[in-house]
């Protein structure tokens, strides 16, 4: 009887060492948990280990082996379940990081009256493009060509004036990037334009990155984080316009934090990688340089503002509804009542509880205001503020597998895991509250060519004091100080 249970309880401990070792080699590797907080967590495992064998293998009372057991089972749960939550976590933030390339679908578009309902019946019809030579253009060419369709080229000055010889039927059929739909929507008599017309050759076509990120050391040093929102649902993958544009300067010394909304509208010159297909150079609304990439929008807010911006983080409209349900909703302070167009869900002023789908029809509102664009960015600030404020609380813990889950679907950055992890360890080091600064630049509305649209649409001219008021915040912010521009 005697050696069965030592056979027992060796193995039980055993099991119970390998699962604690393994804990214990997961916490260290996740980089998250504080030096001296780790310390002691693998301090106390250890003894819990050593002394449930004691109890079980030394000790001759039957109640104390029986308690060593007990302890034993104890901590291989505890030890099972952190192992599981480290696990999560570690594959939450792998999942978070971009990859090399930028997936884009090109297609053909012809009316959805079904006359032209496969590919081979393009064959000897006369195709629109408006630049032959763009990737995407290139690419459903050739691939045609490759299927033995033969089509007549078209080339068009403006895109808009290619969707309407579509519907007009001047021509069969017209060649466009599937992000680009939303563009055309928002020009005038083009509301209807995703019902009028339907794909019916795909061709899908990846673009190389680069890397943008600029790392520094975010336990201890200043950065910048674009933040940018784009305009659709599904998966985070999709390449679309950059409807929200943000820019995050943090010190992670003096754990304050200042937020610039930059309306979508504004006019300014593209900056870009040449591998991104994008117009150098050229004059365009901030929103569209998201049709070619984070990257590209980056480098064009860069220029704007002359400025460093370390890292980027893009999400959509899902990614908002998922990560602030699985936060329980979010406490958003608002200053004037409306009600938005969004399922009319009506604000009230002062601290209103919010929901993930309450909180997109919260951000995405603009025509209820007078300054339209520049509240609905200010209203952005204010859900990112609820955001951080219930990330950085302990109401993370009462959700944390589910959060952790949501965050590796809703979001991409190109921080690395390594960097993510310091500034999570330099928070748990500290308990200081951080203090957010909110400000918004402007402009004047007016209109200008656009240059993805190849036509006429409404921007807004950036106004340079904002511009230079918005510096001086970052420039506060990164020396410390209380920046002297902010909104509130």
């Amino acid at each position: 009887m005697k050696d069965v249970w030592k056979w027992i309880t060796g193995v039980l401990g055993v099991g119970v060492g390998v699962l604690a070792a393994w804990f214990s080699y997961q916490l260290i590797t996740l980089g998250m948990v504080p030096n001296k907080i780790l310390a002691m967590i693998v301090v106390i495992v250890v003894l819990l280990w050593l002394i449930a064998l004691v109890l079980m293998l030394r000790v001759q009372s039957v109640l104390s082996r029986v308690l060593g057991v007990v302890l034993a089972l104890a901590l291989a749960l505890a030890t099972g379940f952190g192992t599981y939550y480290l696990q999560v976590t570690n594959g939450a933030l792998r999942s978070l990081t971009y990859g090399d390339q930028i997936r884009k679908i090109s297609s053909v578009y012809v009316l959805n009256n079904h006359v032209i309902t496969k590919p081979d019946a393009l064959n000897g019809r006369t195709i629109g493009y408006v630049n032959p030579e763009a990737e995407g253009t290139k690419h459903v060419l050739d691939g045609l060509q490759e299927k033995g369709i033969e089509v007549v080229g078209k080339q068009y000055e403006s895109s808009i004036q290619m969707v309407n010889d579509l519907k007009g039927q001047a021509i069969d059929g017209i060649v466009l990037d599937q992000s680009y739909l939303g563009t055309i929507e928002e020009m005038e008599g083009q509301d209807r334009i995703r019902e009028e017309i339907v794909p019916v050759f795909d061709v899908e076509y990846a673009i190389q990155k680069t890397d943008s990120s600029s790392g520094v050391n975010t336990a201890n040093e200043s950065f910048n984080v674009l933040i940018s929102g784009i305009d659709t649902y599904g998966s985070i993958e999709d390449v679309s316009r950059s409807d929200v544009n943000l820019i995050a300067s943090v010190n992670p010394q003096t754990h304050q934090i200042l937020v610039i909304s930059i309306p979508r509208d504004f006019y300014v010159e593209t900056a870009c990688d040449a591998s991104a297909g994008c117009a150098q150079g050229k004059m365009d609304k901030l929103t569209h340089t998201g049709l070619h990439g984070i990257e590209t929008t980056e480098r064009t807010l860069e220029k704007l503002f002359g400025i460093e911006i370390n890292y980027n983080v893009r999400v959509n409209f899902s990614s908002l509804v998922t990560i602030i349900d699985e936060l329980g909703g979010v406490d958003v302070d608002n200053v004037d009542e409306f009600t938005s167009l969004y399922k009319g869900y009506v604000f009230k002023p002062g601290r209103v509880h919010m929901d993930g789908d309450m909180a997109l029809g919260f951000v995405r509102e603009r025509y209820s205001f007078t300054e339209g664009d520049r509240e609905r960015g200010r209203n952005q600030m204010r859900v990112l503020t609820a955001i951080i404020d219930k990330i950085t609380s302990p109401a993370i813990l009462s959700n944390y597998a589910g959060i952790m889950k949501s965050i590796s679907k809703s979001f991409q950055t190109n921080m690395s895991t390594k960097e993510i992890a310091a500034l999570v360890n330099a928070q748990l080091s500290s308990d200081a509250p951080w203090t957010i600064y909110n400000y918004s630049v402007n402009g004047t509305g007016g209109t200008d060519f656009a240059y993805e649209l190849q036509n006429n649409a409404y921007v807004m001219y950036p106004n340079e004091m904002t511009i230079s008021n918005a510096k001086a915040d970052i420039d506060s912010i990164f020396h410390g100080e209380t920046p002297p521009y902010v909104n509130h």
